[in-house]
């Protein structure tokens, strides 16, 4: 009862925005206090780095930084915040389960000329509207990436417009969540019934797991 009860509270919570602010709030304030935690050379993985927002402040603050960015126009954007860093190893690809290639779907209210109006972009087609244009982009097999580094993940920022709770559900079911020190996730089960539905069921597998490093309130 427990379990269902939890699902149904967190389900009509995200899909109608309940308490939202506050936690993202809340989140935020455990953001920077995790960064507050790590050192020079800590090594970070942003995945959804957009237009570079926070794989700037990253390298700010001295981090290696793997940035993950599909989008042609915003990975252009990225590039001249970031320009000529050594600690930035940059990706023009998504990240999901196995290695493929995808139409990113551009949002409804995308403007080639404005670069920011790039974040709303997903591989889920009904985030476009009518005749809204797309692009062939790179999927990497974001496990297989974990798997092959060899130094302690410090962080990991994931914001992939809906494509997020698969890679997570793997992660854990991996047990690779006990490798990275602190994990921050936007969450987008305001898309729709069946993301609002695996969020829900994926925040009790977090409860039920007493997993405390996982933040699906990020920003």
């Amino acid at each position: 009862m427990f379990d269902f009860l939890f699902i149904v509270k967190w389900y009509f919570f995200g899909r109608l925005k309940i308490g939202r602010k506050s936690r993202k709030k809340n989140a935020f304030a455990e953001f920077n206090r995790a960064l507050s935690n790590l050192n020079k050379g800590s090594y970070v993985i942003d995945c959804g780095a957009n237009v570079g927002e926070f794989t700037k402040l990253f390298l700010e603050k001295g981090f290696i930084v793997d940035a993950f960015e599909p989008d042609p126009i915003a990975i252009n954007e990225l590039k001249k915040k970031c320009k000529n860093n050594k600690n930035l190893n940059l990706f023009q690809s998504a990240v999901g389960l196995k290695d493929n290639t995808q139409k990113l779907f551009r949002y409804r209210k995308f403007d080639e000329n404005d670069p920011y109006s790039t974040q709303g972009s997903s591989l889920l087609d009904y985030r476009s509207g009518t005749n809204k244009p797309f692009v062939e982009i790179k999927v990497i097999d974001f496990i297989n990436h974990i798997n092959k580094q060899k130094k302690e993940i410090s962080l990991l920022k994931m914001d992939i417009e809906g494509s997020e709770i698969e890679i997570l559900n793997k992660i854990i079911d991996l047990n690779m969540h006990d490798k990275i020190k602190y994990i921050f996730v936007e969450t987008h089960e305001r898309f729709s019934h069946k993301l609002g539905l695996e969020t829900a069921k994926l925040k009790l597998r977090i409860n039920n797991l007493n997993i405390n490093n996982i933040n699906l309130d990020w920003v």
